[in-house]
């Protein structure tokens, strides 16, 4: 699709197992965005030519099976030899706008990833002896079918409850229930797409914050700088530890509970959560009949969920960074500083590609400032 060298946009569309498009499909396309997020469902528009068929009145981009409302769209992406999939989702809307003075109208379709499935129904289910872990497999496997794989990693102090005692319920969407049990524990729920065309992973578990870092943003380093429009916002009021109370139900006692160290694999070299001059405290919000354990993870979750206090936006040249930046994964900063250089986790990245065009804005988040490494990979 695209006039840039080695850069390709490609499609697949329909009901079911979607399929390559016909080729007026694709000629008519004229941009893309998408945004992924770990904080929200991630999404995606698709900006097409109206057109006009060859009897009077038709418009077969809006008659066309693929550009329903369900169907299933897989966007990939190709900047030199490597193939990325950049988003596997489905129709939810679709906008047409008609031509006027001769100008040819639009068809703006607009969906989310496969999270839309998770968030389709309602249900009520019950758990019964299952801990948190168990049970988020259980949910995530019932979309097998659909090549989602689910990568769930379990939370320390989620105790298996006793079905007599407690019965762990849900009522409404997988999603939300999904996400509303990740957050007891400082858990996400997100998709990701791949590494193949029509797979994708279900991760619930901790925000990443191991493993191997992406090539480096690069800013001010002549020749080498790769980003532009960089701003950076700190805020370490924002972190605050976590502490309460809890009547321990083995015991019946009351047990006092406090955050304690950061659960978090540090980023920077003075985490905000251990500044005792900006550092607030924050009440336990707990539910009744936890264990002592239950409420000692709440408040590590509780806390944790604080401790992003950098937060860091910007616009990557693809041509010069030579990768597509992937979100939910480390990245190396460099050139802007020793307070700011380093690793983060990249939170937001939006891909906007049009014919000749493909930029990605990001925003990167860390626990402080400093940086815990002299030296960042290019």
């Amino acid at each position: 699709m695209l006039g840039m060298s080695g850069v390709r946009l490609n499609l697949l569309m329909g009901a079911g197992v979607p399929v390559p498009p016909p080729p007026f499909v694709m000629e008519a396309l004229e941009s893309a965005e998408i945004a992924i997020s770990d904080q929200e469902p991630s999404g995606f528009s698709l900006v097409f030519k109206l057109g006009r068929g060859k009897i009077p009145g038709d418009l077969p981009m809006l008659t066309h099976p693929a550009m329903q409302a369900g169907s299933r769209v897989v966007i990939t992406g190709m900047l030199g030899p490597k193939v990325s999939v950049l988003m596997d989702g489905i129709i939810e809307k679709a906008d047409s706008k008609p031509g006027e003075g001769g100008g040819g109208g639009t068809l703006t379709l607009m969906g989310r990833d496969l999270t839309a499935l998770f968030g389709k129904d309602e249900v009520m289910a019950s758990y019964p002896g299952m801990a948190a872990g168990d049970i988020a497999l259980e949910v995530i496997a019932r979309y097998a079918g659909h090549g989602i794989i689910p990568d769930v990693r379990p939370p320390a102090g989620a105790d298996r409850e006793n079905p007599a005692v407690t019965l762990p319920m849900q009522k409404g969407t997988d999603l939300a229930f999904l996400t509303e049990l990740g957050k007891e524990f400082d858990h996400v729920f997100v998709i990701t797409p791949g590494p193949v065309p029509l797979t994708a992973t279900a991760y619930w578990g901790p925000p990443p914050r191991v493993g191997t870092v992406q090539a480096a943003i690069t800013v001010d380093m002549g020749p080498e700088s790769n980003a532009s429009g960089l701003s950076f916002e700190s805020a370490p009021g924002a972190a605050a530890t976590v502490s309460g109370q809890v009547t321990d139900k083995t015991t019946g006692q009351a047990v006092p509970v406090q955050s304690s160290a950061p659960t978090r694999p540090p980023l920077s070299a003075a985490p905000s959560l251990l500044n005792p001059m900006t550092v607030g405290k924050k009440l336990l919000k707990n539910a009744p009949g936890q264990s002592a354990g239950q409420a000692l993870a709440q408040a590590a979750a509780q806390s944790g969920q604080t401790s992003d206090t950098v937060t860091v936006k910007g616009e990557l040249d693809l041509g010069r960074y030579g990768h597509v930046l992937r979100t939910r994964d480390l990245v190396g900063l460099r050139g802007a500083g020793l307070a700011h250089d380093g690793f983060y986790y990249v939170r937001d990245v939006v891909h906007t590609i049009a014919r000749g065009r493909w930029v990605q804005a990001f925003t990167l988040v860390r626990d402080g400032l400093g940086t815990t490494t002299l030296t960042v990979r290019p």
